[in-house]
């Protein structure tokens, strides 16, 4: 598992709420929420399994036993027209552009192709949309991609902080240019083994130690119901293709299909 959100922004009303709440409220969701039947237990480490047994059972079973979780699911309607939107944030300084798109489960094969996607687009300084937009056109001090995928929906985002005189739609044109050449041509084979590489070496590094590979089966018990993900999710990585990657981009990765943020500091703080 690694970080696949670098840019993280001020969740909008977050605080609101969180401030609105009674204490009552708060009991209530530790209540409902924090119990043995909505948890899952990992014991990892060189251990006697007859003694660990034992030591579960005198610490845990005692517990009582939450009431049941229902766990709802919805259907979203697709986005066909491109959404706009503006947010001041009196907390910022510098503005944003994000363009978000509804994406599939993370159970889908599609998003592990959106993970690459992301890794071609902005992952180290090599990729197409730090090496174009800061490194070379120098329009940007920071840009990025990233594929935040949940249990029903997730969100593929694609954020640039623009740097001097430079605008948030002229940042957004040339993030879009990088997009289409997905969606058009092929990558290299030499950049699919590079992808490939780059997600094995992740996948190894997660689950090197007794506390990571604990950390993917709880994970994958929880979030997929299916732990022997730890044997196959690095040979779904390797077996997409480059057909694929355009293919995904193409399908979830329109201008029709997003919402368009413009994340801009209020007149006061824009000026200090």
């Amino acid at each position: 598992m690694f970080d696949k959100h670098p840019y993280r922004w001020t969740t909008i009303g977050s605080m609101d709420h969180l401030d609105a709440a009674s204490l009552e409220e708060f009991i209530a969701f530790n209540k409902k929420f924090y119990v043995p039947n909505n948890a899952v237990l990992v014991v990892a480490g060189d251990i006697n399994k007859a003694e660990t047994k034992d030591l579960v059972q005198k610490y845990f079973a005692p517990i009582p036993r939450g009431a049941d979780i229902v766990r709802k699911t919805f259907t979203e309607t697709p986005i066909t027209t491109t959404r706009k939107a503006k947010y001041n944030d009196p907390n910022i300084q510098i503005p944003a552009v994000v363009a978000a798109y509804r994406i599939p489960s993370m159970k889908t094969r599609d998003a592990y192709v959106l993970d690459m996607i992301s890794s071609i687009l902005s992952s180290g300084k090599s990729s197409r949309l730090y090496k174009k937009i800061v490194d070379e056109k120098k329009m940007a001090f920071q840009i990025g991609a990233f594929n935040f995928t949940q249990e029903d929906y997730g969100l593929y985002i694609i954020y640039g902080l623009p740097l001097g005189e430079n605008t948030l739609a002229n940042l957004l044109k040339e993030i879009d240019e990088e997009v289409v050449k997905i969606q058009k041509e092929l990558i290299s084979e030499k950049e699919l083994q590079k992808l490939r590489n780059k997600f094995e070496n992740q996948f190894v590094n997660s689950n090197a130690s007794v506390q990571g590979i604990a950390h993917s089966l709880a994970s994958y018990y929880m979030l997929y119901g299916d732990i022997n993900l730890i044997n196959e999710e690095i040979d779904i990585y390797n077996s997409i293709t480059r057909e694929e990657i355009r293919q995904v981009a193409k399908k979830y990765l329109n201008n029709n299909q997003r919402l368009e943020l413009e994340y801009l500091p209020t007149e006061k703080t824009a000026s200090k």
